[in-house]
């Protein structure tokens, strides 16, 4: 090996390791700054038929509350077992703060494809949403290729910051 393919070597080494600490950087950085850590809360009498009837019953059980810049991010997950199969899912989100009287609407649409679980997912200016105790109702319809299948409406309490 001449002199200056050792340098070539040497040059990709370092050129590489650079790479990859800047990668590392940049993958362990971002929203750090920004992000508050998410808190889980209980949803009350979600227990439902499921639109497949042999499968488990369409049962969102917790919502998942984060908050990245200036938005809260809501996430209400529920499971279904046909696999393949799996239902289209159409919720309706309604909140009220209890401590300010704000209130307002979101809708999220979605398919649950087993084995993965469903997610509802609703985004919501946190200045819109206020500080303090927040109720919220879901209100779903559940179909597949042959019906539609509402749930009973269900509700559960969170705290935003």
């Amino acid at each position: 090996m001449t002199t200056e393919m050792r340098h070539q070597t040497a040059r990709k080494i370092a050129a590489t390791a650079v790479a990859l600490a800047a990668t590392a950087a940049s993958v362990a950085a971002p929203g750090t700054a920004n992000a508050d850590q998410s808190k889980t809360y209980a949803m009350h009498d979600c227990i439902n038929i499921s639109p497949n009837i042999v499968d488990m019953p369409y049962r969102p059980y917790r919502v998942i509350v984060s908050k990245y810049l200036s938005n809260t991010y809501l996430v209400i997950d529920y499971t279904s077992y046909w696999i393949g199969v799996g239902y289209d899912s159409a919720a309706r989100l309604d909140w009220k703060n209890l401590t300010t009287g704000q209130k307002g609407t979101r809708i999220a649409r979605n398919h649950i494809s087993p084995p993965y679980p469903g997610t509802h997912q609703f985004q919501i200016p946190t200045a819109k949403l206020g500080p303090g105790k927040v109720k919220l109702t879901l209100s779903t319809v559940n179909s597949n290729a042959l019906w539609a299948v509402p749930a009973r409406s269900c509700s559960g309490v969170i705290v935003t910051p």
